[in-house]
This record gives structure tokens, sequence and C-alpha cells, in this order.
């Protein structure tokens, strides 16, 4: 049996899941971000440290947003069952230019991080939060990120080098992206009207595709297991 392990986006965590039904008998655990030993720590290094929360032999991994970049990097290390990606990247060249072109200035080394958070009040627009607990959670976020992990995983975005797509990846993506706008191909799973938050905003949706996902992998990996009835 596999268990589910899930990686949230930057500064954030399980609560960003919160929305999502998903089938009971399926394990689930998610993994928690700790501190980088320091701003210019390989990400190689530091997905062997994350790992160890991993201890299921044959898992999947669900990662969101900068969490999906993650999760390839522990695919590497750890040859899971499955990897999902849902509103993020599955190689460097789908991160936008002009990202690109504002680190090359190093604004994520020494800009103070209230003038991060300073944007606040444009992030709901932006991640495409609507409702009042999506954007008290998206706003919770950004003011209580750990500045440390912050400017450690925008380095790290900026410097990723992965350049193929993950064999046997599955990515889920809004067509409607303003933070990772779609880069699309063939084989991605489209979402329309999606933003980056669609795990929140369109959780129903979303829960119904990666629910399907999540149970042809657990059968498939144990066919001696059948869902119990009605947890469909």
């Amino acid at each position: 049996m596999s268990k589910v392990y899930f990686l949230s986006g930057l500064g954030a965590d399980w609560r960003m899941f919160q929305f999502l039904k998903l089938p009971d008998y399926l394990p689930q655990q998610h993994i928690q971000w700790v501190e980088p030993r320091h701003i210019d720590e390989p990400g190689q290094e530091y997905v062997h440290r994350l790992k160890e929360q991993v201890t299921d032999p044959d898992p999947i991994l669900v990662g969101m947003s900068y969490g999906g970049l993650v999760a390839i990097e522990l695919s590497k290390v750890l040859k899971p069952r499955k990897t999902i990606l849902i509103s993020s990247l599955a190689t460097r060249h789908a991160l936008p230019t002009i990202y690109r072109k504002l680190g090359k200035t190093k604004l994520h080394r020494w800009m103070p991080l209230k003038l991060m958070q300073s944007a606040v009040p444009l992030a709901p627009f932006f991640f495409g939060a609507h409702t009042k607990p999506e954007k008290l959670l998206l706003k919770g976020a950004i003011m209580y990120i750990d500045e440390k992990l912050l400017r450690w995983s925008l380095g790290q975005l900026l410097v990723w080098p992965q350049e193929e797509i993950l064999p046997g990846l599955v990515q889920i993506h809004g067509t409607r992206d303003l933070v990772l706008p779609l880069h699309d191909r063939p084989d991605i799973i489209k979402v329309q009207g999606g933003e980056h938050l669609m795990v929140m905003h369109q959780a129903d949706e979303i829960s119904a595709i990666l629910s399907k996902i999540l149970e042809d992998t657990w059968i498939k990996a144990d066919t001696s297991l059948k869902p119990p009835m009605g947890s469909r």
C-alpha cells in the first residue's frame, strides 16, 4: 500500500490542502518544511534531509507550487510510485522570464522581508484567493513565513537545473494561473479557469481529478486491495 505525501507551496503548510476531499482509505501525510542550513544550501542536500519524513517504501508524492519542484527532487532519491504536480513547474523552462530577470538583481537576498510582505493586499488577486477563508490563509502564509526558508527557496527556484520532464510525471495546472502561467504541453491535465490556489477555490474539481489519479495508482500498487464500499 502506498502512502500519499503532500508538499505545500512556499511558506505554506497542510492548510493549503484542507479543502480537498480525497478517499478516506488512502493513507496520507503532509511533509513539513525544515529550515535550510544556509541560504546557499544545495537543493539536493536539502531533500536528503526532508526525505527522512517519508517512511513508506513505495510513496506517492503530490507537490503544489514550489512543493512540486521539491517533489521532483525527492523523486530522484526515493523513486516513488507516482509524482503529481499541482500549479507547479515540470522543468526550469516553465519559469517565467520576468522571474529570471528579477533574480539577476538578487532581490531575494537583500530586500527587507517587511517590504516583500507589503504586497499582501495584491496577493489575493495574483494567487487567486477569493473567499474570506482563502484570503486569511494566504495572508497568514505570507505574514508568518520563515525568512530564511523564503530566501533560500527563491534562490533555489532561480537556479533549478531541471531540463527534462520527469518520466511518468502527472501535472495538473490551471489555465489562469498568474503566479506560474501554464507552460502547455499535450499531457498536462488542464483546469479551465484554474488559478494558482485552485486547490482551495476549485477544491471540488481538483479533488475529483486527484482522487481518480490516486485511486488508480493505489489499486495498481496492490491489486489485492479493493476500495471499501461507499468510499467513493
